[in-house]
């Protein structure tokens, strides 16, 4: 009985894990499960958890230092004893006990400043890796439409099968009834080899874009997935051409690179706070209690050696006091140090200068692509319509005998060329919209 329920209990597994399996993937879907398991990602979010530990330890460094200690020893020949200060000359154990406590009160701001700069430094990782995750999400949306287009060009290559096949058929009952040559069919035979040939094409372009989709996705390559079909996926060709100005405008203010950069301009400027600190005057306070035991230590009156706790008591003491400590010269170094967190401020303002300039060139870059695109696309869909009537025209005219094999064949392979056209046309000019929204900071969806 117990092995029967056991063995139901992993079918029931079993048909789960393969039910997912077999689920369809959305590119949501993709990007969601990407952005979990990219490396990339989870390099960013180590250093952000890195930045994080740096915070919490300047948030840290304003609170004292405090230690505990405790000693025992021998000494032996000439010595002090520790209770009363005494010289002494003969062998004796003695040991101690101590506490302290010490921390500042003024350093040039620099405790202050240093905790201000690791929330912003924290601040400018959390935007790294929301930028890891946009190029993720950007990276897996063009394998996903690369695994659309292979499909929907694998359509229209089986569909084209199908019509030579049916040409080659009625052209073998032509060739029986004696109105066609027997070498009409010749060039049907090798028309349906090259068919045969684009569909493999076709699915090898699949498969090596699943292979990239799974490497993004940081998915086993021998898993099998399947993306989600997404029936009628067209793109608006009366889409308002965007404006360069307008984009990077938006695009400014959204993308975490360029903010991340204007962050760490911030961060560059409180370091040069941190480093003039050091030419301030250091403010600290300490306060300690201690106490020590040494078997040298008398009873004057009996001479008898006094209990441990006892002089433990005896001996306790303490102490407190303020110190203050001002930078007269150390090398250099600090005057050094402002000189290097001054560059360190044009180093990051050019950082972002840089930035800035890529994204805006970028950018203009998108807009003209996006420009090609959609002209290509309509003149990709003028050139299908005008060659679908001439293969149309060309099959009549076959069937009448007036054209060979071989020109039906040569148009018909030029309705295919256009139709793949069309196909590269309308995913060229979706996935360059794509990137639009990528540098707008808007979400990568399809539908």
């Amino acid at each position: 009985m117990h092995r029967q329920i056991l063995f139901l209990f992993f079918l029931l597994i079993t048909i789960n894990v393969n039910a997912q399996e077999g689920d369809e993937w959305s590119l949501e879907k993709c990007i969601n499960y990407a952005i979990q398991n990219s490396l990339q990602v989870q390099q960013a979010t180590l250093n952000q958890n890195q930045a994080q530990l740096t915070k919490k330890q300047a948030v840290w460094a304003q609170t004292p230092n405090i230690s505990a200690g405790y000693r025992n020893g021998l000494n032996l020949g000439n010595s002090v004893n520790p209770t009363n200060n005494e010289l002494i000359t003969i062998p004796n154990f003695n040991s101690g006990l101590s506490l302290n406590i010490n921390g500042v009160i003024f350093q040039g701001l620099q405790i202050r400043n240093t905790i201000k700069q690791s929330k912003v430094d924290l601040e400018a990782a959390g935007k790294d890796v929301e930028q890891a995750k946009n190029d993720v999400a950007l990276s897996v949306a063009q394998s996903y439409l690369s695994i659309l287009l292979g499909k929907e060009s694998k359509g229209v290559f089986l569909e084209q099968s199908k019509v030579t096949k049916a040409q080659y058929e009625q052209t073998i009952k032509l060739i029986e009834g004696g109105v066609l040559a027997e070498n009409s069919k010749y060039d049907l035979e090798a028309q349906m080899a090259r068919d045969e040939e684009n569909i493999v094409i076709a699915q090898n372009n699949i498969d090596l874009a699943y292979v990239n989709l799974k490497v993004l996705m940081n998915v086993d390559v021998a898993k099998n997935i399947a993306i989600e079909v997404v029936g009628d996926l067209d793109v608006d060709e009366t889409l308002e051409e965007s404006n360069l100005d307008d984009v990077y405008e938006e695009a400014i203010l959204n993308q975490p690179n360029i903010l991340a950069a204007k962050l760490r301009e911030k961060s560059a400027q409180l370091g040069v706070s941190i480093a003039k600190g050091g030419l301030w005057p250091t403010v600290s306070y300490y306060a300690g209690a201690g106490s020590n035991y040494s078997t040298a230590f008398r009873d004057p009156r009996t001479g008898d050696e006094i209990p441990y706790f006892q002089q433990l008591g005896i001996t306790a003491s303490a102490n407190v006091g303020v110190n203050i400590s001002v930078p007269i010269f150390n090398g250099m170094r600090t005057r050094i140090g402002i000189q290097r967190a001054e560059l360190g401020i044009k180093v990051a303002e050019l950082g972002t200068t840089q930035l800035e300039a890529t994204l805006k060139s970028n950018i203009e870059r998108a807009l003209v692509d996006v420009r090609a695109a959609k002209k290509r696309l309509a003149v990709s869909r003028k050139s299908v319509i005008a060659t679908r009537l001439s293969v149309e025209n060309t099959r009549k005219r076959y069937d009448l005998g007036v054209v060979n094999s071989f020109e039906l064949t040569s148009v018909q392979n030029t309705l295919i060329a256009t139709e793949s056209s069309v196909l590269q046309a309308k995913y060229d000019y979706l996935f360059k919209l794509k990137i639009l929204d990528y540098y707008r900071g808007r979400a990568i969806t399809i539908k």
